[in-house]
Parts: structure tokens; sequence; C-alpha cells
């Protein structure tokens, strides 16, 4: 390996710390910020956190299946 593939890795293992650690202070403000509301909400009359994931989180529908019927001779 020459010495532009020495320099290419450590640039490379620098950049992946880099986006590790922009990736962990999001996810360390964002858990922040579910905490925060999740203790206030109560003191200022805001709907609870479940009834805003259920609003503003993703929709899943379940299909509608029919049961097959039970009901037969014996």
């Amino acid at each position: 390996m020459s010495w532009l593939g020495f320099v290419l890795v450590i640039v490379g293992i620098w950049l992946a710390f880099k986006v590790a650690g922009v990736v962990l202070r999001l996810l360390v403000t964002v858990l922040i910020l579910v905490a925060a509301y999740w203790w206030l909400a109560p003191y200022f009359g805001w709907p609870p956190l479940a009834e805003v994931w259920h609003v503003l989180g993703p929709e899943v529908r379940l299909p509608d299946v029919s049961l097959p019927e039970i009901g037969g001779r014996l």
C-alpha cells in the first residue's frame, strides 16, 4: 500500500468518527426533547406523548382480512 492509501485510510477513519459523533449528538438531542415534553406536558395541559405519536407518527394500517367461518357440522 502506498502513502496515498495510508492517507485515505486515516481520513476515512476520521470521517467515520465525525459522522458517528453527529449521529450520537442528534440521538441525544431528540431523546432530551422527548423526555422534556413527556415531563412538561401534564403541567402545561399538552396532549400526552402517546397521543402525539399517534397523530404525528407513521401511519400503519393493517389490511382488512376476513376470518374463515369456523362453525360447521360435527
